[in-house]
């Protein structure tokens, strides 16, 4: 099963010969006689080490980097220098050497790593998917043995898993269904151009695999039109699977709800923190069964993820969050507003994508309105990715200025409070976004009436939820709406506001709230009108420097933000200012130190906690079944997501001293202290960046 793994990415043979060693160690006569102890029902027989024999016995065979696969496939992958020591003191035992004298093979390990892994960045990589195909065909191999019912659930959704001809089959007849809805009323002009898009990303599909760029103005289409182009080239080059990697958990829900309703909900995996699966009330349903097993390891047709999940899992050392890697190879992976990477990550992130797309069959698209250049041959502030990147919608130029749907106005000077508060009054439908949530409830308190509404991760998502449908409503029935909102609100909301005000903050954060302004292009132009508060709080670090960089060109006065040419300019202006690699990940990858790779490896710097607030029954109801229980299974702390927010970990201590929160148990905690049903929770001590969820 592990050769049949990686024979995706040209390492059948060798994955093979992983899969034969791995348990080598089980031939210990003191491994077979726990197993008899434990067979004979000896409750406290001691466990005797395995996994370590293995590792050994691939160090004699040629290949000491490859050990690491074996011997660490149960503890997760360690730090090259830490296994040498654990290596070093096994492997002389009798038993041992008789074992490997009658070990015959057919060719030698060195000989089997294929001439792309030889380098020091790339070797790096290999260990980790052969890692990965190990750990899952062991899992699997001890799933089929001891857990019939659930292997043979397994085997039966992947028989269900539809190809990507027939997916495509179905994307066809359901976007010809829209387009015949569309064509029933007035034709718009928004309309024609998503329709010329989505034909010409169709167009595109059929290029050689690589890199990709789709560039297309907010509101253009690109959920269905990077569907199209994937679902096509899959067909054309035989891939396995399509996967959308997202910021922000927002745009998830509504991105996997448009998939569902085409494709179902037996082809769609949809895997993140946030994943609410409340609505589902049978804990044995068919379809809790399929998205345990199916997140374990990826294997289904379609993913929506988060990119935290995905490049955290890319950069993790432990073998359940590695199990999936292998499944990446021979896919279409489309990282969506992928101008929100963590800059101070990007080059290593850069750094696996490039491994992926040059050595694991991976045709990579890169989405979104305000494109950062990261060829080296375009931006010489970027590192590790040299891969040539090709357009899937040329002259990109021409939609944006087509698509051209508001008017940008920037504000000289600064304003106070009150004065964006009176702003927002002249206008019964108007959006206003800020740079922290303390901000944000500073300047809803100065608004009036039950039309105003406000949006922040002071908020659990259910609650954010709830408040985003009726600003929907309300817009889309012509009612007064006012809503102060965080960044949480910039991409990927389908919301249309005839105004929208921005604090001044990095350009394409700006450039995402003009896609909540007359996103239909029902008004001739909207109106974005971004100013510099009085009261600045901006968050600190790359965000600050983001932030500069795009007043510096906002003030030049002659900058079109309704076009993407910009984007080039101004990134490749932030990357010169920033540091790409503060973890020094790439140094550490370079010397095989996994361990302290994923630990250093954080989309999110600071650590946090979620803390579940009661907002509505279902919270407390989830809450009183696991305090009688004292511990919560793994979807009980999934049900309990979408009632969660996020608290620094170091403020943990100081929320309990003031009786915020209570701990319901070890790592549980619910929140004791005012929750507005406007602005969520009140009492807080700092103010957490609302970036990548």
């Amino acid at each position: 099963m592990t050769g049949q793994f990686c024979e995706a990415f040209g390492a059948g043979i060798l994955g093979r010969l992983v899969g034969a060693v791995h348990d080598i160690g089980k031939a210990n006569p003191q491994f077979q006689e726990y197993l008899r102890k434990v067979h004979a029902g000896v409750t406290k027989a001691k466990q005797v080490p395995h996994a370590i024999y293995s590792g050994v016995a691939l160090a004699r065979l040629g290949r000491e980097d490859l050990s690491l696969v074996t011997a660490c496939h149960h503890t997760g992958l360690t730090n090259r220098s830490e296994a040498k020591i654990k290596l070093s003191g096994v492997g002389e035992e009798g038993w041992f050497n008789d074992v490997l004298k009658d070990l015959t093979l057919d060719v030698s390990c060195r000989s089997l790593i294929p001439e792309y892994a030889r380098d020091r960045l790339s070797l790096e990589f290999f260990i980790r998917m052969v890692f990965s195909a190990l750990v899952d065909a062991d899992w699997l191999d001890t799933e089929a043995h001891y857990d019939h019912a659930k292997a043979h659930a397994r085997e039966e959704r992947r028989e269900m898993n539809l190809t990507a001809k027939e997916l495509w089959q179905c994307f066809e007849v359901d976007q010809n269904n829209l387009l015949c809805t569309c064509s029933q009323g007035a034709e718009t002009h928004v309309n024609a151009v998503r329709r010329e898009i989505y034909h010409t990303c169709l167009d595109a599909a059929n290029g050689a695999q690589g890199v990709y760029k789709l560039t297309v103005p907010t509101g253009g289409g690109k959920t269905r039109s990077a569907m199209g182009f994937a679902l096509r080239h899959a067909i054309k080059h035989s891939l396995e699977r399509v996967i959308f990697a997202i910021p922000y958990t927002s745009i998830i829900d509504q991105t996997a709800d448009v998939y569902r309703g085409i494709f179902g909900d037996a082809c769609v995996l949809e895997h993140h923190s946030g994943m609410d699966l409340t609505a589902i009330d049978d804990d044995e349903s068919e379809q809790v069964q399929w998205w345990q097993l199916a997140s374990e390891n990826w294997d289904a047709p379609i993913i929506v993820t988060t990119t935290v999940q995905l490049f955290e899992s890319l950069f993790s050392n432990k073998s359940s969050r590695c199990r999936k890697l292998h499944n990446l190879a021979r896919s279409v992976l489309v990282l969506d507003e992928v101008q929100t990477l963590p800059i101070h990550l990007l080059t290593p992130i850069l750094s696996i994508l490039q491994e992926l797309v040059t050595n694991y069959g991976v045709t990579l698209v890169l989405s979104t309105a305000t494109q950062p250049t990261f060829s080296i041959k375009d931006n010489p502030y970027v590192r590790n990715f040299e891969c040539s990147v090709g357009e899937i919608v040329p002259n990109a130029e021409k939609y944006f200025q087509s698509l051209k749907r508001v008017e940008y106005y920037v504000e000289p000077n600064p304003w106070d409070w009150q004065r964006v508060a009176d702003e927002m009054m002249k206008h019964p439908q108007v959006l206003c976004v800020l740079n922290s949530r303390r901000d944000a409830v500073e300047l809803f308190h100065l608004l009036e009436g039950d039309s105003t509404f406000h949006l922040s991760t002071l908020m659990c998502p259910a609650h954010r939820r709830s408040v985003i449908e009726e600003v929907r409503r309300r817009l889309s029935s012509g009612e007064p709406c006012r809503v102060v909102s965080t960044q949480v609100i910039e991409a990927g909301i389908d919301l249309d506001f005839p105004v929208a005000l921005r604090a001044m903050g990095p350009l394409d954060r700006i450039v995402q709230v003009a896609g909540r302004c007359n996103r239909e292009g029902r008004l001739a132009k909207g109106q974005v009108i971004v100013f510099e508060p009085e009261e600045r709080h901006v968050p600190t670090g790359n965000y600050a420097t983001a932030t500069a960089e795009a007043q510096k060109i906002l003030s030049a006065g002659q900058c079109d933000l309704n076009s993407p040419e910009v984007f080039a300019l101004y990134f490749n202006r932030l990357w010169q200012d920033c540091n790409t690699d503060s973890k020094k990940i790439m140094e550490l990858r370079e010397s095989f130190n996994y361990a302290t790779v994923a630990e250093r490896f954080r989309m999110i710097d600071e650590d946090t906690v979620p803390v579940v607030v009661l907002w509505g029954d279902r919270p407390r109801e989830l809450l009183q079944r696991l305090q009688a229980k004292g511990c919560a299974s793994r979807k009980e702390w999934r049900d309990l997501q979408p009632y969660t927010v996020a608290v620094f970990r170091r403020q943990i201590s100081e929320y309990l001293k003031s009786g915020c929160i209570d701990e319901v148990f070890d790592g549980l905690y619910v929140w004791t202290g005012n929750y507005d049903e406007k602005v969520g929770i009140v009492e807080y001590f700092a103010d957490p960046s609302d970036l990548i969820a």
